[in-house]
C-alpha cells in the first residue's frame, strides 16, 4: 500500500508525460535464467495484446490476441493473415482468451477456442472450428457452450484444455460475482468438463445436483482460473487461480473438489470439507510473492532438451513479478527459473523441448533453451530506427548459446569501444550519424555469430507533443459514471495534427498490476468510457488515460493521466458483535472494516444460524432493509450496515441409534464417532442445527461433526462443520433417517465396520437405508431427548408447537407444515383468506380465463383462497375447489392438490396494523408475485426480484394483505 500511494502520487504531478525516444528498436524478452547454461531469447515479436499460446500436433505456434486474432507462427516466422478472426467484445480482460487442439486434429482438423461473443448479449463462448491449412475453413463454427451473460468484465478465466480422457476441460471466472463460485446453479467460478460435441459427460460429479449448464461442473470454488494445464503421460491436472487478498493458488485437479473461494484463501485449516491448495504463494514483491499467477506448463515434451531434473516439473509465472518458477508435482519443491520477463501470460513446452513464455508486456513471445555445448545465434536482430536530434537511439540483440556470451557492437564495420552488452545506445544521435550502419558479432568459446544490420535515420524534425486537457490533474472518478477524455497533438513542422495522428487507450490499476479498460482507439480527440459499477471491489485502484500521437513522419510521443477514485469508509458489524459476517462473499468477524469506491456494488450477507459464544443465532435483519444477502451501491459518504440476530435455540436434541448393530452412537477416545453403547443412556446427545435444508451436528462443548478421511469426527466448529443432508427412510411407528455429507464417492453414513468409526465418503451408496445389504448406506433412529447444559429448545410432543421448535421437516412457526405432535403436516389447512394487492390496494378474483388478477374493488369482491400446507409451503386452493399453479408465469387456478405450484411464504412485517406477506414460486428467473400491470394477471416468474414488498418500487416485488374469511361450504 505505501508504494501505491507514492507512485500514485508521483504519476498525478505533473500528468506523468515523460520525454522519450520518438521510435524505439524492437525490446528484447529479457528474462534471466537462474541456470547459467540456460538463455533466452526472443522467438517471435509483433504481437497485439496477446492473452494465451498453444502449439499445435504439427508443430505451428498458435497465439490468441485479445483483439479476436488467432495468429499462427510457422517456422519463426508470424503470418500475417490470421487463422480466424472472431467479433469479440475487449473491455477489460474480455476477448479472444484460449485455444487448444482436438487429440485426433490430424485427422478430424479440430481446434477449440473460448472467447467474449458479442452475438445477443455479451457473454463467454467455447466454439469448434475446422481448419483447412492456415485458415479455417468458413463457416465451420461449431457453437459449444454460450456461458451466461457477464456482468462484469473481470474474471472471465478461459484456458481450455484437453484431459488424458478425451474430455475438454474448460475454466471459468466467477465474473466478479463471488458466490458463483459455490453455486451449482451456474457455471461461472467452475473447472467445466464437456465431451468433444459440447454435451455435458453424465458421469460429471455435480450432474445430478446442478442445473443448466452448471451440470459440467467438474471443480468449484474457482475465482478466476486464467490457466491451468494437463501432465501428458499422467493426466495431473494444476489450476492456476488468481486470487484477491493476498494469496495466488495452484490446485490439483480432483473431480468434485470444492476449493473454497470466497469462503477461503491461500492454505486453510477447520474446513474439512474444502480441498487445500497444493501450493499458494503470498502476494507482495519480489521473487517469492506475486499478485497474479498467470502461466502453466508441465515439462513433458516428446524428445526432452532439459537435464533430466527439469522432466516432470511444473512451470508456473506470476504476470505481475515477472518471474517464472518450477515445482515438482510429487514433493511440492519449489525453484525460482528466471527472473525479468516481461508480463508474462502463458507458458508452453514446445516441440523442441524448449520453454516458450508469452511476455505480454513486451508483444512476444521468449524461447528459454538449455544452451550448453552450443555456439552462439541470433534469435533477435536489431532494428533499424528513427530518432529526432540531440534524442537517444537504442539497438538490441538477442542471442542465445552456451554461456559466457560476450558482445561486440561494430559501426559502420568498425568495432565501437565499450559496446560489449545486449543493448547499445548512442546518446544524443546527430545529423551526421544519419545512415550509420550498426550490428553486433556474439562470440562464446565454440564460436561466434554477427547479426544483420540496422541503420539509424536522425531528422532535424522534432517529435510531436501529445497534451490532454481532460481529465485534469487530480481528477477523480465514480463507478457508474463515464470517463471523459480529450487532448490534442502539435507538431513542430506539421503544426496542428489531425484526430487521425491521436490514438487513446485506458488501464485499469488493481495494486500492483494491470486490467485493459479501452483497447486502442485512434482518430479522436475526444471521448468517453463507461467506468462500470460492477467487478473489482477493492480501493486499491485507479485508471490511467493514456494518449500517444504520431506525426507525418513516424515520431511518436506518449503522456498519461491517472484518475484517482472516490471513496468512503464502510462498516459491516453485527448484533451482537462479533458474529461472521459476509461482505463480497468473503467471510469477517464483525465489525468488519473496509473501503469502497463510490458508485460500486457490493454484495453483503450473514450465514444463518450461527453459532457463537455458546448460543446460537438467527438472521433477524439488515439496518438498510435488505434481504439476508443483498447487494447495495457504495454511497457518497461513510456507511454502516449492521445485521441483527435474535438468539434462537440452534434445533432439537436427539441420540441416535444404528439400525444395522442397534447400538447408540458415542464418541471414542479419537474424537471418531462409532455405534458403540448397547444402551440409550450410553448415547452421545447430539443437537440438530438446521443449516438451510441441510443440518450441522453439535455435540458436547463448542464441537461440531465434520467428516475426517472419511470418517465422523467430533473436530469443528459451527463454521467448519459439516452440512448434512437428512433422508427420510421411513419405517414403522418410529422415525428412521440417512444422513449424507457433501463429498466423497460414496457420502452416506454407514457403519461399514461393527464397533469400527461411522464411514462417510467411502461408506455407502449401493442402496438406501437397508442393514441387510451390505453395500447399502444405513438408516438411524433418531430418539428426541432434552438439550444438556440447559440450553434445551422447545421439544416436540407436548400438543403445542412453539417458537424456534423444530419438526421432522425443520420448520419454527406453528402452521408452517408441523402439526401439534411435529410431524409433518400432510395437506392440512391454515385457514381461508381473501388477498390484497398493496401495489393497487384491489382484492384478487379469478377471470373469466381462470387467471387471478387484483380486480376487487371490495373485499367481500375478492376471492376465497384456502391456504393448505405443503412441508415449509403452501398450495393455495380457489373456491372450485381447483388449486393455484403457475401457466406462462401468471397465476391460473387450474390444477390439483398434486399438480399445484407450492409457494414460499414471507413475511413482509407490519404496515397499518396489518401483516404484509410475499409469495415466491420454485421457478421463472423472477419468482416473486407481482401485479406488474394493474388490473392484469399476477406474475410469477417474470415478476419482481430487483427489491422486497416495496410498491413503490417498479422492479421489486409485491408484498399482500391476507384477511381471515370463513372457508367455502364445498370442498
Amino acid at each position: 500500500m505505501p508504494l501505491f500511494v507514492v507512485c500514485a502520487v508521483l504519476s498525478l504531478a505533473v500528468g506523468c508525460s515523460t520525454p522519450e525516444a520518438p521510435e524505439l528498436a524492437v525490446a528484447r524478452a529479457g528474462a534471466v535464467v537462474q541456470d547459467a547454461n540456460f538463455a533466452d531469447s526472443v522467438f517471435v515479436s509483433g504481437l497485439q495484446g496477446p492473452t494465451t499460446m498453444t502449439f499445435a500436433p504439427d508443430g505451428r505456434l498458435f497465439v490468441s490476441e485479445k483483439n479476436g486474432s488467432l495468429r499462427i507462427v510457422q517456422n519463426g516466422q508470424l503470418l500475417a493473415t490470421p487463422f480466424v478472426t472472431l467479433a469479440v467484445d475487449t473491455d477489460n480482460e474480455r476477448g479472444l482468451m484460449g485455444v487448444a487442439f482436438d487429440p485426433n486434429f490430424a485427422s478430424n482438423h479440430y481446434l477449440y477456442v473460448y472467447y467474449t461473443s458479442v452475438a445477443g448479449s455479451i457473454h463467454n463462448r467455447v466454439s469448434r472450428f475446422t481448419a483447412n491449412g492456415n485458415v479455417a475453413v468458413p463457416g465451420s463454427e461449431l457453437v459449444l457452450a454460450d456461458l451466461p451473460t457477464l456482468d462484469a468484465a473481470n474474471h472471465n478465466g478461459g484456458a481450455v484444455r484437453f484431459g488424458l480422457d478425451g474430455k475438454l476441460y474448460v475454466s471459468v471466472g466467477e465474473n466478479a460475482v463471488s458466490s458463483n463460485s459455490q453455486s451449482l446453479n451456474t457455471p461461472l467460478g467452475k473447472l467445466l468438463r464437456f465431451n468433444p460435441d459440447g454435451s455435458i459427460p453424465t458421469d460429471n460429479p455435480f450432474y445430478a445436483a446442478a442445473t443448466g449448464l452448471a451440470k459440467a461442473t467438474w471443480a468449484m470454488g474457482l475465482r478466476n482460473p486464467f490457466t491451468f494445464d494437463v501432465q501428458p503421460g499422467t493426466g495431473t491436472l494444476f489450476i492456476n487461480d488468481v486470487g484477491e487478498g493476498g494469496w495466488e493458488e495452484i490446485n490439483r485437479g480432483q473431480a468434485g473438489a470444492n476449493y473454497g473461494w470466497p469462503m477461503t484463501e491461500g492454505y486453510f485449516t477447520n474446513r474439512p470439507e474444502l480441498t487445500q491448495p497444493f501450493f499458494a504463494y503470498p502476494h507482495g514483491s519480489g521473487t517469492a510473492a506475486g499478485n497474479c499467477i498467470a502461466g502453466g506448463a508441465f515439462y513433458n515434451p516428446p524428445v526432452s532438451a532439459f537435464p533430466s531434473a527439469y522432466v516432470g516439473q511444473y512451470f508456473f509465472a506470476d504476470y505481475t513479478n515477472d518471474w517464472i518458477s518450477r515445482i515438482d508435482p510429487n514433493t511440492g519443491a519449489r525453484s525460482l527459473f528466471a527472473t525479468a520477463a516481461a508480463g508474462p501470460v502463458d507458458l508452453d513446452v514446445g516441440p523442441d523441448g524448449a520453454l516458450y513464455y508469452l511476455a505480454r508486456g513486451a508483444g512476444q513471445v521468449g524461447r528459454i533453451a538449455y544452451t550448453a555445448s552450443l555456439p552462439p545465434s541470433i534469435a533477435q536482430q536489431p532494428a533499424s530506427t528513427l530518432v529526432s536530434v540531440g534524442y537517444p537511439a537504442t539497438f538490441t540483440v538477442s542471442a542465445s548459446g552456451e554461456p559466457p556470451l560476450t558482445y561486440r557492437w561494430q559501426r559502420n564495420g568498425v568495432d565501437i569501444a565499450g559496446a560489449t552488452s545486449p543493448s547499445y545506445v548512442l546518446n544524443a544521435a546527430q545529423l551526421a550519424d544519419s545512415g550509420a550502419r550498426f550490428r553486433v558479432v556474439v562470440t562464446n568459446g565454440l564460436g561466434s555469430a554477427t547479426s544483420a544490420e540496422a541503420v539509424l535515420t536522425v531528422t532535424s524534425n522534432k517529435p510531436p507533443v501529445a497534451t490532454i486537457a481532460t481529465p485534469a490533474a487530480g481528477a477523480t472518478y465514480a463507478a457508474a459514471t463515464n470517463m471523459l477524455f480529450s487532448g490534442s497533438a502539435s507538431d513542430l513542422e506539421d503544426g496542428a495534427l489531425p484526430p487521425s495522428a491521436l490514438t487513446w487507450s485506458i488501464t485499469f490499476h488493481h495494486d500492483t498490476h494491470t486490467h485493459p479498460a479501452m483497447a486502442d482507439t485512434t482518430g479522436i480527440t475526444s471521448g468517453s468510457w463507461p467506468i462500470p459499477s460492477i467487478g473489482e471491489s477493492s480501493a486499491n485502484v485507479w485508471y490511467r488515460v493514456r494518449l500517444t500521437v504520431r506525426d507525418s513522419i513516424g515520431l511518436t510521443h506518449t503522456t498519461y493521466r491517472d484518475v484517482l477514485p472516490v471513496t468512503v469508509p464502510l462498516r459491516v458489524t453485527s448484533v451482537p458483535s462479533g458474529l461472521q459476517v459476509l461482505m463480497d462473499g468473503r467471510p469477517f468477524a464483525a465489525p468488519h472494516d473496509t473501503t469502497g469506491v463510490v458508485g460500486v456494488v457490493r454484495l453483503v450477507g450473514v450465514d444463518s444460524p450461527q453459532y457463537a459464544n455458546g448460543k446460537f443465532w438467527a438472521f433477524s435483519s439488515w439496518s438498510d432493509g435488505g434481504a439476508q444477502s443483498h447487494t447495495f451501491t457504495t454511497p457518497g459518504s461513510a456507511a454502516t450496515y449492521t445485521a441483527t440476530f435474535v438468539e434462537t435455540s440452534g434445533g432439537s436434541c436427539y441420540q441416535i441409534q444404528s439400525e444395522r448393530s442397534d447400538k447408540w452412537l458415542s464418541i471414542d477416545t479419537a474424537g471418531k464417532v462409532v455405534a458403540g453403547s448397547a444402551t440409550q443412556a450410553g448415547g452421545q446427545i447430539f443437537q440438530l442445527v438446521p443449516n438451510g435444508t441441510q443440518f450441522k451436528l453439535k455435540g458436547s462443548g463448542d464441537a461440531f461433526l465434520a467428516v475426517v478421511t472419511n470418517q465422523l469426527a467430533m473436530s469443528a466448529n459451527f463454521a467448519s462443520g459439516e452440512s448434512f443432508t437428512r433422508l427420510a427412510c421411513g419405517y414403522g411407528g418410529r422415525n428412521r433417517f440417512g444422513f449424507q455429507a457433501s463429498s466423497g464417492s460414496a457420502p452416506h453414513w454407514k457403519e461399514t465396520t461393527l464397533g469400527g468409526p461411522i464411514q462417510s465418503g467411502d461408506g455407502g451408496n449401493g442402496g438406501a437405508c437397508n442393514p441387510a445389504d451390505g453395500g447399502a448406506w444405513e438408516g438411524f433412529y433418531l430418539e428426541l431427548v432434552a438439550c444438556p447444559g440447559g440450553s434445551t429448545g422447545p421439544v416436540c410432543g407436548n400438543g403445542t408447537v412453539e417458537s424456534g421448535e423444530q419438526c421432522d421437516d425443520g420448520n419454527t412457526q406453528p402452521g408452517d407444515g408441523c402439526d401439534a405432535t411435529c410431524h409433518i403436516e400432510t395437506s392440512s389447512s391454515t385457514g381461508c383468506f381473501r388477498i390484497q394487492s398493496e401495489r393497487s390496494d384491489q382484492w384478487l378474483t379469478v377471470d373469466g380465463a381462470g387467471k387471478v388478477a387484483a380486480l376487487g374493488t371490495t373485499q367481500t369482491g375478492g376471492a376465497i383462497f384456502e391456504l393448505v400446507t405443503s412441508g415449509a409451503k403452501y398450495k393455495l386452493k380457489g373456491a372450485s375447489g381447483a388449486y393455484l399453479a403457475v401457466v406462462a408465469d401468471q397465476l391460473t387456478v387450474n390444477a390439483t392438490l398434486t399438480t399445484a405450484e407450492a409457494f414460499t411464504r414471507y413475511d413482509c412485517g407490519i404496515h397499518g396494523g396489518r401483516n404484509r406477506y410475499g409469495f415466491e414460486s420454485s421457478t421463472g428467473t423472477a419468482r416473486n408475485w407481482k401485479e406488474n400491470t394493474t388490473g392484469a394477471p399476477i406474475q410469477s416468474g417474470n415478476g419482481g426480484n430487483v427489491g422486497i414488498c416495496n410498491p413503490t418500487d417498479v422492479g421489486a416485488w409485491e408484498a399482500f394483505y391476507l384477511e381471515p374469511a370463513t372457508c367455502p361450504t364445498a370442498g
